[in-house]
């Protein structure tokens, strides 16, 4: 059985040393081990050593374990048709059972390899994967029951669409009320796993989830306040998306929805806090707008004036940057107006295959050399 496989001693001993030397700044012995892998990859085998390294090498130290996974990884992307079934197997047989090792690094390593293999179409061929991780989130370890939700978390994300489909006899109808039972476990890490899991099939409004909107909605109100940053964000991202396609259901709560944003779009955390700024963009382009904000203006420009303020960093960078271009003659786009959407909007019309070349106002704004979408773009 291939599951007895054993590395031959001599062989793991020269891997090692290719991993360690991988680890190198230099970049002649960075040249040398990517020409030595290469060469390595000619043998079939050589991907069960790589799988060995990862969950077996208990002594070695935990960066060369996990880059021995994102060399596999890389394998997998690149070459996985090619694996023979004893190695393919091999390694399946091994993620699951490693899922849960007691490294924070290995164990996302672990469900980094296990979404990549199920996103080459392995969802339909590995039947035991999604029941093995659902099962696995029952675990009273908690290594286990985090692991296992890394790895549906990163499935979610890469294979949304497969998950709500006729091949694989939609397991969300399973996944998705198992996933709001999580919403009040102990651990905020668990809790921030379950609702971004629920997360991904907002937009696209799948049946499994729409047919639990309301105790959806409950459990996120009842996170509302939790003391972790990551499951404020989920929670702030959710409403958000929930405003663009399920109104409806939120309407009844908007008074008490703004106040909550209200105080998110000032949290201290500025990822909690970016989050909720997009509640005013995804809202402004609600026809209910109007009259949901009507009573509180006065409190929102202040927030969101606030929050259009330059950091220190911001200032010195655009220094740089007016230093030198200040002779440069300004063309058409630095001047022009710029109209922003929000994310979720976006997101929503990159889904539907929507290519709207015309809207070149939406790129960043002048200084977005500084940074990426933040809280004062946003504000």
């Amino acid at each position: 059985m291939e599951c007895e496989w054993k590395p031959d001693e001599q062989g793991l001993q020269q891997i090692l040393q290719l991993l360690r030397e991988s680890q190198s700044p230099d970049t002649s012995t960075q040249r040398s081990v990517q020409q030595r892998l290469e060469q390595l990859n000619q043998y079939p085998d050589f991907n069960n050593y790589l799988i060995f390294v990862l969950t077996k090498l208990k002594s070695e130290d935990e960066p060369t374990r996990s880059l021995s996974g994102l060399i596999l990884k890389n394998n997998v992307k690149a070459h996985y048709q090619n694996f023979p079934n004893g190695v393919s197997d091999f390694i399946k047989s091994e993620c699951l059972q490693n899922i849960g090792d007691s490294s924070p690094l290995i164990r996302a390593t672990v469900g980094i390899l296990i979404t990549t293999i199920a996103s080459k179409g392995e969802l339909q061929n590995w039947p035991e994967l999604l029941p093995k991780l659902c099962l696995l989130l029952d675990s009273e370890d908690y290594n286990t029951c985090e692991g296992a939700f890394g790895a549906l978390q990163k499935i979610c994300e890469d294979s949304a669409e497969i998950l709500d489909s006729d091949m694989l006899d939609r397991p969300l109808n399973i996944m998705i009320p198992k996933f709001l039972q999580f919403f009040k476990h102990s651990s905020p890490k668990i809790r921030s796993h379950a609702i971004a899991c629920v997360n991904q099939f907002i937009i696209s409004r799948t049946q499994a989830l729409m047919l639990h909107i309301d105790p959806f909605i409950e459990n996120l109100f009842a996170l509302a306040t939790d003391e972790e940053p990551e499951v404020r964000k989920n929670v702030c991202r959710a409403l958000v998306m929930l405003l663009e396609v399920r109104l409806d259901r939120l309407l009844p709560h908007m008074h008490n929805i703004v106040e909550y944003m209200l105080q998110r779009t000032q949290d201290q955390d500025e990822n909690v806090a970016l989050e909720a700024c997009e509640f005013w963009l995804t809202l402004a382009e609600q026809p209910v707008c109007k009259e949901v904000l009507c009573g509180h203006l006065s409190r929102l420009i202040p927030v969101l004036v606030n929050g259009m303020k330059y950091s220190e960093i911001d200032i010195i960078l655009l220094k740089g940057d007016i230093e030198e271009d200040e002779a440069i003659p300004d063309n058409e786009q630095d001047i022009r107006p710029r109209f922003h959407r929000s994310r979720t909007v976006a997101q929503q019309h990159e889904g539907d295959g929507i290519d709207e070349d015309d809207d070149e106002d939406d790129e960043l704004d002048d200084d977005d050399t500084i940074s990426d979408w933040n809280l004062r773009k946003c504000s």
